[in-house]
């Protein structure tokens, strides 16, 4: 498995070639990160200077964030739509072939609508992706505390890979996160009921000692310094022959007040440990 630094770890503030520096730095492979700021750079010098970006630091691109908001108006999701292709295209010459998102867990909205419009909307972001060569990931949020909306919405495997089915292209897949794993109460058998092909990425982070029903999506750790079943859950991902990124997402009050050298430094020793025991 090849571990993969995130943004959410050193704190969204972090600026984007410090974040670079310091992945580079704790010599971590890869990045999750946007896209948005390598087509600014390919826009406003070449896809050559986007590329060295990454290759001068010994980086891949893991994976970006969908540069698409497709919960708001139609109008917001059109305009974000229509640049999609270019930020795609460029993320393809950058050597990346995944994106990814997540859904919330709950709405206000009825759901039969708020569902057959985020069907036709991911539906249309997927094809244009798939016209790149880009796979897209969908993530569930598990924790019972995030759904305090009138209606619940998909919050387990079951539930999100029943939307991927229903999108209907060969390129949308599963954004697999371990806290989600944990605080939907999934086990090692629905990851070994999956394929490695239907996994797109992998999140890992641990969380707090508490149980699962309490546990809140901002507050998480390390890997290896809680309690989830990180063995078991690995494990059963290299069983059905999962071996490519982990992105470690750790949502925390304190390590975005480090500096983000510390903070990548930390997260690789962390990523390290726990990989190793495998």
């Amino acid at each position: 498995m090849i571990p993969t630094m995130n943004p959410v770890t050193t704190g969204f503030h972090v600026p984007f070639l410090d974040f670079l520096d310091a992945s580079s730095a704790a010599k971590f492979p890869a990045v999750e990160y946007s896209i948005e700021p390598f087509s600014q750079v390919g826009k406003e010098q070449s896809a050559e200077a986007a590329k060295d970006l990454l290759s001068s630091r010994g980086l891949a691109l893991a994976s970006f964030h969908l540069p698409v908001e497709f919960r708001k108006d139609e109008a917001t999701f059109k305009a974000d739509l229509k640049e999609l292709p270019r930020h795609a295209s460029l993320a393809r010459l950058l050597g990346n072939t995944r994106c990814c998102t997540w859904l919330s867990p709950a709405t206000d909205e009825p759901v039969a609508e708020y569902t057959s419009r985020f069907i036709r909307r991911l539906r249309e972001c997927a094809k244009v992706l798939g016209e790149n060569g880009i796979r897209f990931g969908i993530e569930w949020v598990g924790p019972r505390t995030s759904r305090t909306m009138k209606h619940d919405f998909i919050h387990t495997i079951p539930g999100v890979m029943e939307l991927i089915g229903a999108i209907g292209e060969k390129n949308v897949g599963l954004l697999f996160d371990s806290f989600h794993w944990f605080t939907s109460h999934a086990t090692k058998e629905d990851i070994l009921a999956l394929s490695a092909d239907q996994i797109v990425l992998v999140h890992l982070n641990d969380a707090p000692d508490k149980p699962a029903d309490e546990q809140i999506d901002d507050q998480r750790l390390l890997p290896g310094e809680g309690i989830i079943d990180l063995k078991t859950m690995l494990n059963s991902l290299q069983q059905i022959g999962y071996d490519s990124f982990v992105s470690i997402e750790t949502f925390s009050k304190e390590l975005p007040l480090l500096p983000p050298a510390v903070v990548a430094s930390m997260t690789k020793v962390a990523v390290d440990r726990v990989l190793a025991s495998l």
